[in-house]
């Protein structure tokens, strides 16, 4: 049966992140998760009345720590995944994310997924911290992760590597079940090759189902020369979700200046592969580049004017729940077993909360009923 979940809150009050993860864990959810970040992807200087509507009391930039959200979380619930999506080893050195990680497995008794990715630039240059060679340092990181999670008892730990260094090191934090699954979020073939390598999930963000296939395959071949078991490494999607009745209500949604403003972070070959430049450069590299506290608002308005619809729409996954659902079956075929949603539907109509969680609910019926 595929599995669902869904993101939690990163906002005040703490209090509705345990509130909301038992009403998830209620209502079925398979999964809660938090991303680890200092920066949101909307530019400050357009979240204001006019644009957002009653959302510009909150700013986009406001975020809980990510594993203290993921225990909070483990407190109200007993059946619910809870990961992170993603973290990554350039704000976080690698032992204090096994460190951080396993205690989080005893915390919430053996149900917290290890998110991790390269990292983004909006989390790092901003915050003085290089942004290179970043899929090599993600490697290395996962090397030191797994010999600290591997290592046994009054055993020193060596590590000679590029970016960091072991020497008689130790690491004696023992599991209460056993380690927690790694899920690499990311989606290019590097990135694909290290989940089939070293990985026990894959969760990459927004993909279309064919190039999902492509890095599928990349993933079992790695998995296959690195003798691992293929079948055994859970494959995900997380996408961000425009939801309503109406199909021409979603295409109006989507012509919202905030969600045209997300598509800023869409990588340039997409604009590319319908005609146009992207208005950022065109060799953006979407979220992976997107710095949006550097854009003022005349500059984030310039930009999202030259964003067109066909860009957007690649940006979601979107449409009626009957439409919704027929994406969702066409990963389902494809080998996706764990879909994450982030909801953004009210993001373009503050209206729409209540009747997109409807229509969200609608569909995971439909999954959990029929397969």
């Amino acid at each position: 049966m595929l599995k669902f979940g869904t993101v939690g809150p990163t906002f005040p009050p703490i209090e509705r992140i345990p509130e909301q993860a038992k009403r998830l864990e209620e209502r079925g959810y398979d999964s809660i998760w938090f991303p680890d970040h200092l920066m949101g992807w909307y530019p400050q200087s357009i979240w204001t009345p006019d644009i957002v509507g009653a959302f510009a009391q909150f700013s986009p930039h406001v975020f809980f720590e990510t594993t203290l959200s993921i225990a909070l979380a483990a407190s109200t619930t007993t059946r619910l995944l809870i990961g992170s999506s993603v973290t990554e080893p350039i704000r976080h050195h690698p032992v204090m994310l096994a460190q951080s990680y396993a205690t989080l497995e005893h915390i919430t008794r053996g149900r917290v997924i290890l998110g991790i990715g390269a990292g983004e630039r909006e989390n790092c240059e901003p915050y003085g911290l290089k942004y290179e060679n970043i899929v090599s340092r993600l490697e290395e990181a996962l090397q030191i992760i797994r010999l600290c999670w591997n290592a046994k008892r009054d055993e020193l730990l060596n590590f000679e590597g590029k970016f960091w260094t072991l020497k008689d090191a130790v690491f004696e934090l023992p599991p209460l079940k056993g380690r927690p699954p790694i899920w690499i979020g990311g989606a290019g073939p590097r990135m694909a090759k290290l989940v089939g390598t070293y990985a026990d999930g894959w969760l990459p963000f927004t993909l279309d189902v064919e190039t999902y296939k492509n890095r599928l395959q990349i993933i079992k071949e790695a998995a296959r020369k690195a003798r691992r078991n293929y079948d055994d490494i859970t494959k995900a999607l997380y996408t961000s979700l425009i939801i309503d009745e109406s199909h021409d209500e979603c295409i109006r949604i989507m012509q919202s200046p905030i969600l045209k403003a997300h598509a800023l972070a869409t990588p340039s070959e997409i604009f590319e592969k319908h005609g146009y430049e992207h208005p950022l450069g065109k060799k953006f590299y979407g979220l992976t580049d997107f710095v949006p506290s550097r854009l003022s608002k005349e500059q984030a308005m310039k930009a999202i004017e030259k964003v067109p619809l066909e860009v957007v729409q690649d940006s979601y996954l979107w449409g009626t729940p009957e439409e919704v659902i027929e994406k969702i079956d066409k990963f389902a075929k494809a080998g996706m077993e764990h879909f994450i949603v982030w909801n953004e539907t009210y993001f373009g109509d503050p209206t729409k909360v209540s009747s997109s969680y409807h229509c969200i609910s609608q569909v995971m019926k439909y999954f959990k009923e029929s397969k």
